[in-house]
């Protein structure tokens, strides 16, 4: 049997549930390719943008390679907030990237890995960052299959993002 429901019984359920407002935090992990920038330029570039109009700063954690400001400029994304450090090796990013997100200080990081994350880095970085209301964007570049490691490029920041 169907029973009637009155629309106010309804509303006064909904009042008396908890908000809960969803994290905007997380973790993302992203494989690029040089010969294909369209990634960066047409879905992260955006993104990384709308996180910036946040009160926060947004973070880039680069190879030693400097970031083309007229770069980022042209995609909008505004210097003013962002701070770019240039570090040789993954460990030093994965410390500051921790550091920074525990900090609360950023919006947005992006970061270039050599390396992929195991389950834990991932999931102990994501808890942190939906903690602080961090975006974390972890690029790596996708390496050509049946390839030793010491043989890959250190240059993971595509050439056009450069001076």
């Amino acid at each position: 049997m169907i029973t009637p429901h009155s629309v106010n019984d309804f509303s006064k359920q909904m009042h008396s549930m908890p908000e809960v407002t969803p994290s905007l935090g997380g973790v993302n992990q992203i494989c690029y390719d040089n010969a294909s920038p369209t990634l960066l330029n047409l879905l992260l570039l955006p993104a990384i943008k709308q996180l910036g109009q946040q009160a926060k700063w947004m973070l880039w954690l680069t190879p030693e390679n400097k970031l083309d400001r007229s770069w980022l400029e042209h995609s909008g994304i505004s210097l003013s907030k962002s701070v770019q450090i240039p570090m040789l090796n993954d460990e030093q990013k994965m410390d500051s990237m921790i550091q920074a997100i525990k900090s609360g200080n950023y919006s947005v990081i992006t970061v270039w890995l050599d390396s992929t994350l195991t389950r834990d880095q991932q999931n102990s970085l994501d808890f942190l960052a939906k903690e602080s209301d961090t975006v974390v964007f972890i690029l790596h570049k996708n390496s050509p299959p049946n390839r030793s490691a010491r043989h890959i490029s250190h240059q993971k920041i595509p050439t056009f993002a450069f001076l």
